[in-house]
């Protein structure tokens, strides 16, 4: 398994690869496009585009040469960067490689000089919310938006020394995946 930087010629590879993992989750709490077009699961070229045009860093997960999944990071504040776009494509999940990508963005986060790094999840997703608490992300607000059909649950994590779940050599059982 490889983690590697997406480039911008992929743009079609990490849309198609959003699109197709972010369905489970659509079909699971009931997103259209119709009432959630932001939902990564109807992510397109132009919402990617405007990601890389705003600082957002992608990352490739592979394995035999075969892109299995992505995560991105984008830093909002000199201190503070979000986890986003956590996607696994649903062939491949169980095996780990969801948290290895939570473990390379909170590297990465760390190597920027972040403090902090934030993630928003759907709050009615208690096993997800489960998940990241097992690598340190504690729960900071619940809020209410009028363009989403549900609740959004924030999350953050202090960056310190490695520790747990984001510690570089910690191996988690394909058991831990969501």
């Amino acid at each position: 398994m490889i983690i590697r930087p997406a480039h911008v010629d992929e743009i079609q590879t990490l849309v198609s690869l959003l699109r197709h993992a972010c369905a489970t989750v659509a079909q699971r709490f009931g997103l259209t496009e119709e009432n959630c077009p932001k939902s990564p699961a109807f992510y397109t070229e132009n919402r990617v585009k405007a990601d890389l045009e705003r600082g957002v860093r992608y990352y490739f997960l592979e394995e035999d040469a075969e892109v299995c999944g992505c995560v991105a990071l984008e830093k909002v504040r000199p201190d503070v960067g979000y986890l986003e776009r956590l996607a696994v494509l649903p062939e491949h999940r169980s095996r780990g490689f969801g948290s290895a990508l939570v473990r390379h963005v909170l590297a990465q986060a760390r190597s920027m000089g972040l403090e902090r790094v934030g993630i928003g999840i759907i709050a009615e997703d208690e096993p997800l919310s489960e998940w990241y608490r097992r690598f340190g992300f504690a729960p900071t607000e619940t809020r209410t938006f009028d363009h989403l059909p549900f609740t959004v649950a924030f999350m953050e994590k202090e960056l310190r020394e490695p520790s747990g779940l984001d510690a570089p050599n910690r191996i988690v059982s394909a058991e831990e995946e969501p």
